[in-house]
């Protein structure tokens, strides 16, 4: 068959260009006549794939438009079979929602701000052009299957937009087991943690994740305010000049290592206690999955997907709002006293792969 792919842009490292990467890959493998259409490819093209770049002018929302409107004129005159986005594109036959609902982030986010950031949300036109193609993608009339990445995403398409579980089928973020299979080998925690300046018996919670509002950096460093001598490491990628002069006003910055953006996350993952990761709003965090699957108990919050494979007071510990300093710290301290829980079994990539190219071949049949 000829099967399609949309992707704004393809750079390499990234969690969603990865995701395309490994769709392309299976495509062909299974014998399909595979094409992406993007803006821009960066690094080396898997053999037999085609990449059909198109033009998407101006700034912000409107290159946002732009591409939209480019992507899927490009995808008719292809004559494909069907073909897969994984960006709000109108007229997709399948639609992979990665990153969630737009409308229910605006609206989780509207409790943590401000009165005129609120009203900014109306009227600023990346959110207002973000809506609008949400609200034409999942309305099109060519809209066959939605490709949800948790209960909570599938439930939020139905409230905003009443897409029924006959449209909207989950599918977990899978793990790259190979990638973190060093995580689970008994030599490495003492080894990290000795590089990372943790001392024997010393409680570390790790903050993996980059975009620190919305994953809530200043409320894990609220709850560290209350777990005395315990120690917090951030690693990912953001601006941390407001983040370390919370820790000082909180008293804490002796106890938080900021350590930017890291590519040894199975290493992190082995030297800390607890995964911390209270979330305003995440579809799904890998991070969370991550720690799961290598046994790491996991605090977090029910706006997060990957919430729904936390078993409380087993592998984890939830919360229900993230700005609950004291609910997080209790939340915290649990975990920290869970012995470390058997990793749990988790979609690996080929099952992810089968059950999503399985919808996209699915959708193509007449």
């Amino acid at each position: 068959m000829r099967l399609g792919l949309v992707r704004y842009k393809y750079e390499l490292g990234g969690g969603a260009e990865t995701t395309l990467g490994l769709l392309a890959q299976g495509l062909l493998e299974r014998g399909h006549q595979a094409h992406v259409i993007t803006s821009a490819w960066q690094g080396p093209k898997p053999p037999g794939l085609m990449v059909h770049e198109v033009r998407a002018p101006g700034r912000g929302a409107g290159r946002l438009k732009a591409f939209a409107q480019a992507a899927r004129q490009k995808a008719e005159s292809l004559n494909l079979d069907t073909w897969l986005s994984l960006e709000r594109v109108p007229g997709a036959p399948v639609f992979r929602a990665g990153d969630g609902c737009h409308a229910a982030w605006l609206q989780r986010r509207a409790a943590y701000e401000g009165r005129l950031k609120r009203w900014s949300f109306a009227v600023n036109p990346l959110h207002r052009a973000f809506l609008d193609l949400e609200r034409r993608t999942l309305g099109a009339p060519e809209l066959v299957k939605v490709i949800a990445n948790s209960r909570l995403v599938a439930i939020e398409l139905a409230q905003y937009y009443g897409l029924g579980p006959e449209r909207v089928q989950v599918v977990y973020n899978a793990v790259d087991e190979a990638r973190l299979a060093p995580a689970l080998e008994p030599g490495l925690r003492g080894q990290q943690r000795a590089a990372l300046g943790l001392i024997e018996g010393q409680p570390a919670l790790l903050f993996l994740g980059s975009g620190f509002e919305r994953k809530g950096l200043a409320f894990a460093l609220q709850a560290l305010a209350r777990l005395p001598g315990a120690r917090l490491l951030v690693a990912g990628r953001d601006r941390v000049g407001a983040y370390q002069r919370l820790a000082q006003r909180l008293e804490v910055a002796g106890r938080v290592q900021f350590l930017g953006q890291r590519e040894d996350a199975p290493g992190l993952l082995a030297a800390a206690d607890a995964l911390v990761l209270p979330t305003i709003y995440d579809p799904c965090a890998n991070a969370c999955l991550e720690a799961l699957h290598t046994g790491l108990p996991v605090v977090t919050t029910l706006a997060n997907g990957a919430a729904e494979l936390v078993q409380e007071g087993l592998n984890g510990c939830l919360v229900a709002e993230p700005a609950d300093a004291k609910g997080l710290a209790e939340a915290c301290e649990r975990a920290l006293g869970l012995p470390r829980p058997v990793p749990r079994q988790l979609p690996s990539r080929r099952q992810w792969l089968d059950a999503t190219l399985a919808l996209l071949e699915t959708a193509a049949r007449p």
